[in-house]
């Protein structure tokens, strides 16, 4: 117990003099992270950037696991709780990365010594629905993956006449990074992948009738990997935990790999419920999604003023995916055969979706390094 406390003490003054630094440094940009399962966003930015500004860019994470590794880049620890508040209320910096949602509305504040807050997605979704209503006001710079969240942003600005921000149309960064990670003629396609969405208003931030489609696809055969959310990874281990020993055994994979490259090389499909990793997954990939149409997923409370804008996730639901419902269940090996039929049909309309709805599809980098003088101050 002693030597716990002393521990803690000793974490304590050492990310107290993290802190301290780079208020001393006053970095040009620092990327904020939560937790490892985030860095994968951040990483086509950082390298763009890092060419331009070597040595300049700090990687600050509330968690010791969270990294970059590249000699170009300091990487600082800050904790969680006080320490974390601390680290906004007092943090001086030019520029500052977030793929944090509802800035100086939770116990991340924004402060005076900060120039620039920008906010890059962390899923191509749309920011109407499975976002709160107050999610990006507080912003300075977006980086906008397609036209959606331009019109959806300016929308609500005009709407609550709020400060007008800057929108960037630089795209998607993942996609680049999944583009370049992923091998798409992977001969070992064994598996379906299961990715549930996290929702506030469930008793376990998730949707408990995935149970049932695991058995059920087990029990006909399937490989089953399942991959949970990073939400649900802070939420609800205690859930999570049970999954995993309910399904412990060779026709059953527990992944919750901070990358998700390799589930998708080997998924001959996906089955989730709301989860923005259908259209990664999909435009990627170019395989199946299937939609458990269980309940809908709306975290924005005044989501009835933007009724008129179609999201981007539901135009991917209504032109490419299947749907089923919970008591259809028991037929999901046939759901699963007419997905690929059905898939078959529109693949051809797959890369014209991609141009009319994203901007610079795996070309985010390249619109990232021409106008980065416009996204940073």
């Amino acid at each position: 117990m002693l030597k716990k406390i002393i521990k803690n003490i000793k974490e304590f003054f050492f990310i107290i003099e993290n802190i301290r630094q780079i208020n001393k440094d006053k970095p040009k940009i620092i990327f904020y992270s939560e937790n490892k399962a985030y860095v994968k966003y951040a990483y086509i930015l950082i390298d763009v950037i890092k060419k331009k500004y070597p040595n300049k860019i700090y990687y600050v994470s509330s968690d010791i696991d969270d990294q970059v590794n590249d000699i170009n880049i300091r990487n600082i620890y800050i904790g969680k709780g006080v320490l974390m508040q601390y680290f906004f209320l007092t943090i001086k910096s030019d520029n500052i990365f977030l793929t944090l949602t509802d800035l100086d509305n939770t116990v991340v504040k924004k402060n005076r010594f900060v120039k620039n807050y920008i906010y890059f997605f962390h899923g191509a979704v749309s920011t109407t629905k499975v976002y709160t209503s107050t999610a990006f006001d507080n912003y300075d710079t977006i980086l906008c993956n397609g036209d959606h969240h331009v019109k959806e942003i300016e929308l609500r600005e005009n709407l609550y006449n709020l400060k007008k921000k800057r929108l960037i149309k630089s795209g998607y960064s993942y996609f680049d990074y999944l583009h370049y990670k992923l091998n798409k003629n992977n001969d070992d396609i064994n598996e379906i992948l299961i990715a549930p969405s996290w929702n506030k208003n469930k008793r376990y931030f998730i949707n408990e009738n995935f149970d049932k489609i695991i058995d059920k696809l087990i029990n006909t055969g399937f490989k089953v990997r399942f991959r949970p959310h990073p939400e649900n990874l802070k939420r609800s281990q205690n859930y999570l935990n049970s999954i995993k020993k309910k399904y412990n055994g060779e026709m059953f994979i527990y992944d919750d790999d901070p990358e998700n490259y390799s589930a998708f090389e080997k998924a001959k499909c996906l089955i989730t419920d709301n989860s923005g990793i259908s259209i990664e997954f999909f435009l990627l990939m170019k395989r199946p999604i299937i939609y458990f149409d269980d309940f809908a997923k709306i975290h924005n409370s005044q989501i009835e003023n933007f009724k008129d804008l179609e999201t981007i996730e539901d135009r991917v639901k209504k032109k490419f995916g299947i749907f089923f419902k919970v008591n259809e269940i028991n037929n999901i090996k046939n759901i699963i055969d007419q997905s690929n039929i059905n898939f078959k049909k529109n693949i051809d309309e797959v890369n014209k979706f991609i141009d009319i709805n994203f901007f610079n599809y795996n070309k985010t980098s390249d619109y990232i390094d021409k106008n980065l003088a416009n996204i940073l101050r």
